[in-house]
């Protein structure tokens, strides 16, 4: 265990940030889980670093967080049927669920937590930053989050037994997570093993349009026409999920053997009044963020411009708003 200057850890050199300081600061979860990941539990050198600390803070617990209070935040407002038919994305997550139950039970099995950690973190990533963000608007995902957040801080507790106790009490009632018993993973059909390979082919899509919006400094927000996808072509649900990530129109799919993605940039007044309609949407919810109007709250929409019909239904749709006015500048009144 090095200093984080690459030298012996020593008091005469101060290269290591006091302990005592760090749990105070940070918390012992942050500690642990920094030192379970860690190369030294495979036997290799480990910098010791203040900076390593923030980013199991930032990286994982605060996501873990984020993610539990956006089930607890719309539980409140929602009130979903559990038998409720399960998504494209709740198949999808609940696959990767148990792929990561018997990765970690594996892993822990042969006393190695580097891998079983990272397993955790990279579903903790798939949760966060594809299933809730794609399922916004769904209040049918909840009954499936709520298996994710239970089941997640159970492989968790052993890494992190503070955070997890804490959300598991609340979501289950229960004396505590550490009295549970370890959950057990299902057998992945063959169904689930080819969404999980075709969801990595979906995102890797995603990435490359994204990658040539940026270079062609074209927002998200702006909607366009098309896009060819050389590649296999995917289920509806994932073609769709494509190109509501995209927003893009249609995709026209083109046989080769290495993956490409070709956007078309071209721009008419449809697309560039619904791209405006986006746009005032945006600005739309930093004024209820900024006035803390509540998450179910409906508001009249004071609007500079005219949009067509359409686009105006759209966007009370998305704003929760009951009226549109005209006036001079952008305003919302809330109800």
């Amino acid at each position: 265990i090095l200093g984080n200057d690459g030298r012996k850890m020593s008091k005469n050199y101060g290269n290591y940030p006091d302990p005592k300081m760090m749990l105070e600061t940070y918390g012992g979860d942050a500690l642990r889980l920094y030192l379970m990941g860690s190369p030294v539990m495979k036997g290799e050198d480990i910098l010791i670093s203040e900076e390593q600390y923030k980013m199991q803070v930032r990286g994982t617990l605060l996501i873990l967080w984020n993610v539990y209070n956006f089930f607890v935040t719309y539980s409140n407002l929602e009130h979903s049927a559990s038998d409720s038919k399960l998504s494209m994305l709740d198949r999808w997550i609940l696959a990767r669920l148990n792929q990561t139950i018997s990765q970690v039970s594996n892993s822990l099995d042969k006393y190695d937590p580097y891998t079983s950690s990272h397993a955790l973190e990279d579903l903790l990533s798939d949760i966060s930053l594809w299933y809730v963000r794609r399922s916004r608007g769904r209040s049918d995902c909840l009954p499936t989050l709520h298996t994710l957040l239970v089941t997640f801080v159970q492989l968790l507790a052993p890494f992190n037994p503070y955070i997890s106790d804490s959300i598991y009490k609340n979501l289950t009632g229960q004396e505590s997570v550490h009295l549970s018993d370890w959950p057990k993973p299902s057998k992945l059909s063959k169904t689930d093993i080819q969404l999980i390979t075709d969801m990595k082919l979906v995102r890797r899509i995603v990435e490359m349009g994204l990658s040539q919006r940026k270079t062609s400094s074209m927002k998200v927000r702006q909607p366009l026409r098309q896009a060819t996808v050389t590649s296999l072509s995917l289920s509806d649900d994932l073609t769709q999920l494509i190109k509501d990530e995209l927003n893009i129109k249609e995709i026209k799919w083109m046989k080769g053997e290495e993956l490409s993605v070709s956007l078309d940039l071209n721009l008419d007044s449809e697309l560039i009044a619904e791209g405006q309609m986006r746009d005032i949407a945006r600005q739309v919810q930093d004024l209820r963020k900024a006035k803390n109007a509540r998450l179910d709250q409906q508001i009249n929409i004071i609007l500079p411009q005219t949009l067509p019909a359409k686009l105006l239904d759209q966007l009370k749709t998305q704003t929760l708003a009951r009226q549109i006015k005209e006036g001079h500048e952008l305003q919302i009144e809330l109800l």
